[in-house]
């Protein structure tokens, strides 16, 4: 076919050539970008049919350790029994680690009439008066350290 008679020649002032939206009768040129471009601007609504959502959801908090903690109440009921069991001397002074036990706390909650010496890396007010008031000690140490 001879060129002036071809749509080119024709509509050569024309950007799409009359071949209708920009990108038509192209090689790759009506894919919207190669690949996965594109995913997040024109083609997400293919996600959409595949059940994908995009976007971020929800909060992550940050990491906070947790503190175990063991009230008064608890730790009598303990040495009561270690006592019970003979691990553990009623006529000698009570000495008890609480990190070797895994607690890290002492709350104040139930009673203690046993002169005991404890050792923990935090304690509360209520449970040291207690603790005092009973004849007894605590003895605060950083959570990982020996001191």
């Amino acid at each position: 076919m001879a060129t002036r008679k071809r749509k080119v020649r024709k509509l050569r002032g024309s950007r799409t050539h009359g071949w209708g939206v920009s990108g038509q009768h192209r090689k790759h040129g009506s894919k919207g970008g190669r690949g996965n471009a594109g995913w997040c601007k024109h083609k997400w609504t293919l996600l959409l049919s595949k059940g994908i959502r995009k976007g971020k959801k929800g909060f992550t908090p940050p990491l906070v350790e947790e503190v175990k903690a063991i009230n008064l109440g608890e730790l009598s009921e303990l040495i009561s029994g270690l006592i019970d069991s003979g691990r553990i001397k009623a006529d000698q002074p009570i000495s008890l680690d609480l990190g070797e036990l895994g607690y890290s706390k002492i709350l104040g909650e139930g009673d203690i009439s046993i002169p005991i010496e404890v050792k923990a890396a935090a304690c509360s007010s209520s449970a040291l008066k207690k603790i005092e008031g009973a004849g007894g000690r605590v003895i605060l140490s950083p959570p990982g350290g020996s001191g």
